[in-house]
């Protein structure tokens, strides 16, 4: 049983130099602090919302400057062309996409490629700026 231990105590003390050892080769990294991003202020300047309704009946709808969508493809469609025009007419526009907290990504996936694709469409030379904000029911 005496030997046991010893090899016990011996592989120990190996594993606390190997570890101190590959501690010292780590490099030294100073990263920065991650921003909240409820704290930043977005950008002024002209802003689109695109927002993601129900009906109540269970059909889903694109609301974009007094305009309705269905949510489908051909509303997808309408949409981007939509935002490519306000694109063109104002390339450093930000759009906002307003959904509640219980809606179906599948159904707010086609607006963020729409929004995507609006900005090729347009041949902006930076990609579009897009915000993805929830919404909550009221007394929650």
């Amino acid at each position: 049983m005496t030997p046991l231990i010893d090899v016990v105590f011996l592989l120990i003390v190996f594993f606390v130099l190997v570890s101190r050892i590959v501690d010292e080769d780590r490099p030294r990294l100073d990263l920065p602090s991650p921003v909240p991003p409820a704290t930043l202020i977005s950008p002024q300047g002209p802003k689109l919302i695109v927002s993601v309704v129900s009906d109540g009946s269970g059909a889903w709808q694109y609301h974009l400057a007094g305009a309705d969508m269905t949510a489908n493809r051909d509303g997808a469609e309408m949409l981007e062309r939509s935002v490519a025009a306000q694109l063109r007419r104002a390339p450093e526009t930000a759009i906002q996409v307003r959904a509640g907290q219980t809606t179906p990504w599948e159904i707010v996936s086609p607006v963020l490629q729409a929004a995507r694709a609006a900005g090729r469409a347009a041949a902006l030379p930076h990609p579009v700026r897009v915000q993805l904000a929830t919404t909550r029911r009221q007394g929650t």
